[in-house]
């Protein structure tokens, strides 16, 4: 957890440890804000190693833009998540370009 965790954290790292994208067991999560949203990078590691990033989308936009950005900037094997609320509607199109994309959805509960 962040050092000012948000009430919404709880049920992200939940539905997080609930999916099965591959991520080594007791994993380590660090996480960094991306101001002015409440919305953070979290880096996932294992074993001393990085093994994810995820991304919250949880004030900010799903868009195109962002998809672009994680599928450019995570580099090499890391797994790729993109995370946003279940109540959030997402356009089929983007939804596509992500089931196209090396990018997991991730979708928790606020």
């Amino acid at each position: 957890m962040p050092a000012k965790p948000s009430p919404w954290h709880a049920a992200l790292e939940e539905s997080l440890e609930a999916a099965d994208f591959g991520l080594p067991l007791g994993y380590e999560l660090r996480w960094h804000p991306l101001p002015p949203f409440d919305d953070w990078i979290v880096h996932i590691s294992g074993s001393g190693h990085d093994a994810a990033v995820l991304i919250t989308a949880h004030q900010m936009t799903m868009s195109e833009n962002l998809i672009s950005l994680v599928n450019d900037n995570a580099a090499g094997r890391l797994i790729k998540i993109i995370a946003t609320p279940n109540s959030r509607e997402i356009e089929s199109e983007l939804i596509e370009r992500l089931e196209k994309s090396s990018i997991h959805l991730l979708r928790y509960e606020i």
